[in-house]
């Protein structure tokens, strides 16, 4: 997994591939992204190709966010991908801390597959990026 191992072609690829999905997390989350604490919200056509990205800092919850909290943090996206037919999510938190923290990270990964479910949203993955690592969460719960 790097970023140096995307063709010059990714923005064509689907984000549907796990591979290229974490090649493209690790090109659009820094290292200092990771350390802050970010969501990143990569939208995708219909084909799951990387239709743009947007930040959303989450430096002064990090650690702490509940279901309530991811759901705050997401409405903006969710009002947007609403008025854009065919638009589905591929979302990235960055994060400090180890490679894996499955309390959190499972976490994350319920709470933006409920959020994305509840609004009829077409999740495309969720990762989960620290320092130096990317890797796909699961969500454990069913949306």
């Amino acid at each position: 997994m790097s970023f140096e191992n995307l063709p010059r072609n990714w923005p064509e690829c689907p984000l549907s591939d796990s591979t290229t999905a974490a090649d493209v997390v690790d090109l659009c989350l820094s290292e200092g992204d990771r350390r802050l604490g970010l969501l990143k919200v990569i939208f995708c056509d219909e084909q799951n190709r990387f239709h743009g990205c947007v930040d959303i800092e989450l430096r002064d919850r990090f650690g702490q966010l509940q279901l309530d909290d991811c759901r705050t943090v997401l409405k903006p996206v969710v009002a947007a991908v609403r008025a854009s037919p065919g638009i589905g999510l591929l979302l990235a938190l960055g994060r400090p801390g180890p490679e894996s923290w499955p309390p959190i990270d499972n976490e994350w990964a319920e709470a933006v597959t409920t959020v994305c479910a509840e609004a009829d949203i077409r999740l495309v993955a969720f990762y989960v990026a620290s320092a130096g690592h990317v890797h796909r969460v699961e969500a454990t719960v069913d949306a």
